[in-house]
């Protein structure tokens, strides 16, 4: 259990930041664009999903319920952003390239890691 909150923990965390400080995030994973009015809209919108996963999956964790749903979504998530990074690979910047995809991947590979851990 120690993992899956761990995993919630960073989650929520990563979700506060980017509801917080948008442009800093955007900049970071997106280059001067992720900066933008627009994009930090939708970087906001990315840290309250970041925020609900964590939450529900450390509710879930507290309620001794389906944890494994939780981390379905969270992939799935995951998923998304690595294919929105891969559908804008021309457009970004090229160390912010592999900044995304580390960020999403390693969010991914994480998420993998703990649905392999969970009991079935």
């Amino acid at each position: 259990m120690k993992l899956l909150r761990l995993y919630a923990i960073g989650r929520i965390g990563f979700g506060i930041a980017s509801l917080a400080l948008p442009a800093v995030t955007g900049r970071t994973l997106a280059g001067p664009g992720g900066a933008l009015p627009d994009a930090q809209a939708f970087l906001r919108g990315m840290g309250g999903r970041e925020i609900g996963l964590g939450l529900g999956l450390l509710a879930a964790i507290r309620a001794g319920g389906a944890v494994r749903p939780w981390v379905v979504a969270a992939l799935m998530a995951d998923g998304g952003d690595l294919a929105g990074i891969a559908g804008a690979w021309r457009q970004m910047p090229p160390l912010n390239r592999w900044v995304g995809l580390g960020t999403a991947g390693a969010a991914a590979a994480a998420g993998v890691g703990v649905m392999v851990s969970l009991p079935r």
